[in-house]
């Protein structure tokens, strides 16, 4: 069995609600399936989500604010005064910086634009900041992606002289600023119908009022705003994106095509996940390491030389942010494991909460993310700050877990705090970190569900390798752009067969696996999962589940799976006996990155001697089959052909053995058991092991004489039919007294089977109810009850003491099926 990482959340489809689907809609089953299994129905809403277009923007009229932010900053323009955008300085906020100013340009305003430090000044608008903007004679203050909870600063603004069109698209307060225009369609009393805007579709917007009409040539910065603040790609946003990835593809601005060169995107080929992965990283990286000047300037650069030395600038911080966040990481994870080691046994606490001097907060989000990917639970990751006594951060969620709802319940022990429910942000003193550990611990421990603790992936539909054609992963791509609310697809499918396995990229950190299907193949390309090679060998079925695309090389193209995850309820064994030499086809089955989770059990006490002496320095575990289900640790037994200085090794060898059996994935036979004790301990040691993947079977010395064996020696333990045949003759003979010479002999003579094995199935029949005995009296029972044969414990008994005869003399075929029945728990 090969466990999967994450649980797999699989669709529950109506048939005949895709058919309508695929048939309405004219499209492929598997774009049918997507549909129908995220909600979807045959109407012209389907339709209009298929095709978006210009033609499905709303009035931005609708927007509550909206008129009046048009007629003040009208008035201000007309009027000759200084207008100040105020931003923000994510990537949301940096693009909608950027299309205030195209926007402001082309309404011939005077302005200028302010974003605050994040580490020096932090988040939204701040009293010295307007400060600043009444020493330079602002009038007016336009904010872009904040200012909707700013209530003191915008009062404080008024009271100088300075109004403010707040333009934002975050959570509204139950308290509003008395702002001269607030732009937010969150606002509880806005008809606008589409609530899904970033800062900087808000902006899109503003310019689609102020200009009379959609202005399709912002769509641009629209979008990167729209995909880097993981705004859900539905409704209005989906359009926003879908008609700025057209701009970029078409006609990029000099910022977009310089940032496009240095992060080695080919403009043409842009796409949301090449926005949300390439792009938008390096317009955060100013804020995060500097100041986020640089992106705005990038992006609002007309000149295509001055973008190239501005999206390089950004380029360098981007390495600079990675390297850092690398390091943090390391350093994060480093206190990490020396807080479970002062924990003691077990998982350590629900939350990982982790402050340290030195780390730079405007990076705390990106290692949370890393810890939480990592380790699967909630971590908050704080920077602090021995002048002051405090310490600033991010933290990130897990499914299941609403990190806002818990932080609100420690909110006594926080300076500050805001978020959602899978990301935050927070301030608080240094001496409270211990207390917040411990009590989001609590309430962390109360609001998980145990499955939780597997991270989840939902799955888009299970199709047959036949259906991934093509046409239809073509027709996928009408339903991009992907992203936040609008996830690629993805797929599962069942039951195929590896047929080739290997790693690819820079030091084997990637793989490339080849399974096929009832005579079709496909490549599965699974990214960081090079270390995964030794589990999938060929020859295993595996399920798979990815996402489908198209590969193109040399003008050919071809379906290809981006594997991201795989199981199997399949136990994979590999019957090795007819290797001639033992030892040297163990050393190519137990390599040193193989031995964590391998079991070698011998067949005799001189191949464990062997094997311990082999490969008990490299931490191999190494047992005899009377040791597989021992719970206490064993000592070398006397009996062992060795000399008195290997016992202690063997004795060490064997505990380490018991220590680890629970965890076992692959089980090495050195020889098989033959004798009934052994193959019980075997046959109870794989049943139900949900961590045993496979089994690899060497003969120990048997092989010499297993062809010979297997065509001389006849079946030893008669089968269900047998035991109908032999039922049968004791029916038709309905009594009879039982005597050596007598019935079961007679039985013997006719059917071939040997004397004792007449005699084993007759007792099987009495245990059973199907024959009635009385001393020497044996009489068939009438109306027999209906039982199967293992009910017997008889019955149980010879099978097991046969099949310890039998088990190394079986065909691979007969093995693999013995140790797979096994292993699935179905009764001998």
């Amino acid at each position: 069995m090969l466990k999967s990482k994450y649980r797999w959340d699989l669709p529950k489809l109506d048939a005949a609600e895709v058919a309508e689907l695929s048939a309405g809609l004219k499209v492929d089953r598997l774009v049918a399936g997507v549909l129908a299994g995220r909600g979807w129905k045959l109407s012209r809403e389907t339709s209009d989500f298929l095709h978006p277009g210009e033609d499905q923007l709303l009035d931005p009229y609708g927007m509550k604010g909206m008129s009046a932010a048009t007629e003040r900053i009208s008035r201000a323009i007309r009027a000759g005064e200084r207008i100040r955008v105020y931003g923000d300085y994510d990537a949301d906020g940096v693009t909608s910086t950027a299309l205030m100013i195209r926007l402001l340009t082309e309404l011939g305003a005077i302005f200028d634009t302010y974003i605050p430090h994040r580490s020096r000044e932090g988040y939204g608008l701040n009293i010295p900041a307007i400060d600043l903007a009444s020493q330079a004679g602002v009038k007016l203050i336009v904010t872009v992606d904040n200012g909707i909870s700013a209530v003191e600063q915008i009062a404080y603004a008024a009271s100088i002289g300075i109004d403010v069109v707040v333009t934002d698209h975050h959570e509204p307060p139950e308290k509003l600023p008395d702002a001269v225009a607030l732009v937010n369609p969150k606002q509880k009393d806005c008809p606008y119908p589409f609530k899904g805007l970033c800062g900087a579709g808000v902006v899109f917007k503003l310019a689609h009022a102020m200009l009379g009409r959609p202005v399709l040539e912002y769509a641009d910065l629209a979008a990167i705003g729209t995909i880097a603040d993981l705004m859900p790609l539905v409704g209005e946003n989906r359009i926003i994106a879908r008609l700025g990835l057209e701009q970029m593809r078409r006609l990029p601005i000099p910022g977009i095509r310089a940032l496009s060169k240095v992060a080695s995107v080919k403009h043409e080929e842009m796409s949301s996940g090449r926005v949300g992965f390439s792009l938008a990283p390096r317009l955060n990286a100013g804020g995060r390491l500097e100041h986020a000047d640089t992106a705005v300037r990038l992006l609002a650069a007309a000149d295509i030389e001055e973008a190239e030395r501005l999206a390089e600038q950004l380029d360098r911080l981007n390495v600079e942010r990675q390297e850092l966040v690398e390091i943090t990481t390391a350093e994060a994870d480093e206190l990490w494991q020396d807080q479970l080691s002062s924990q003691g046994a077990g998982r350590g606490r629900n939350v990982i909460v982790l402050a340290k001097a030195g780390w730079n907060a405007g990076i705390a989000g990106l290692v949370a993310s890393k810890l939480v990917e990592r380790y699967y639970r909630p971590a908050i990751v704080l920077a602090t700050d021995a002048a002051t006594g405090l310490c600033k951060g991010s933290a990130r969620s897990i499914d299941g877990f609403d990190l806002h709802a818990a932080l609100t319940d420690c909110a006594d022990l926080l300076d500050h705090f805001g978020g959602h429910q899978a990301a935050a942000g927070m301030t608080l003193s240094v001496n409270l970190v211990e207390s917040l550990a411990e009590r989001l611990h609590e309430i962390a421990g109360q609001r998980i569900s145990e499955e939780d603790w597997q991270p989840k992936r939902r799955v888009d539909l299970m199709i047959a390798m036949r259906e991934a054609t093509i046409g239809a992963v073509d027709q996928l791509a009408s339903m991009e752009p992907f992203g936040n609310g609008n996830p690629t697809p993805r797929v599962v499918m069942r039951d195929v067969v590896i047929r080739e396995s290997r790693t690819m990229g820079k030091e084997g950190a990637h793989l490339r696996v080849t399974v096929e299907q009832d005579g079709r193949s496909i490549d599965a390309v699974a990214f960081g999962m090079g270390n995964h090679r030794e589990r999938l060998e060929p020859g295993i079925r595996i399920d798979v589940l990815g996402e489908l695309s198209v590969n193109e090389w040399n003008g050919n193209r071809k379906v290809q799976l981006m594997l991201q995850d795989y199981r199997s309820e399949h136990l994979f064994v590999h019957d090795r006996r007819g290797e001639r030499d033992l030892w040297s086809a163990l050393d190519s089955d137990l390599r040193e990155t193989t031995v964590a989770g391998s079991v070698v059990c011998c067949a005799s006490p001189s191949v464990y001697a062997e094997a311990v002496g082999m490969y008990g320095h490299r931490g191999a575990i190494v047992c005899l089959y009377q040791d597989l289900n021992k719970k206490d640790a064993q000592t070398a037994r006397s009996d062992l052909e060795a000399e008195p200085g290997d016992l202690t090794q063997m004795a060490a060898t064997s505990e380490r053995g018991v220590q680890a059996m629970e965890g076992i994935r692959h089980l090495i036979l050195a020889g098989l058991p033959q004798d009934a004790e052994h193959v019980r301990s075997l046959r109870r040691r794989i049943a139900g092991n949900i961590d045993l993947e496979r089994i690899t079977v060497f003969s120990a010395g048997q092989g010499s004489r297993l062809a010979s064996e297997r065509a001389s020696r006849v079946e030893a333990f008669p089968d269900r039919k047998q035991f109908g045949e032999v039922y049968a003759l004791c029916r038709k003979k309905g009594s009879w007294l039982e005597s050596p010479d007598g019935f079961q002999l007679e039985t013997a003579q006719k059917t071939g089977w040997p004397l004792a094995t007449i005699r084993m199935m007759h007792e099987v029949f009495i245990e059973l109810g199907f024959i009635l005995a009385d001393g020497a009296s044996r009489k068939i029972v009438a109306e027999p009850p209906r039982r199967e044969l293992d009910v017997s414990p008889r019955y149980r008994r010879a099978r097991e003491v046969a099949e310890g005869q039998n088990l190394a003399v079986m065909t691979s075929e007969q093995l693999e099926r013995w140790l797979r029945d096994g292993h699935a728990g179905m009764p001998l």
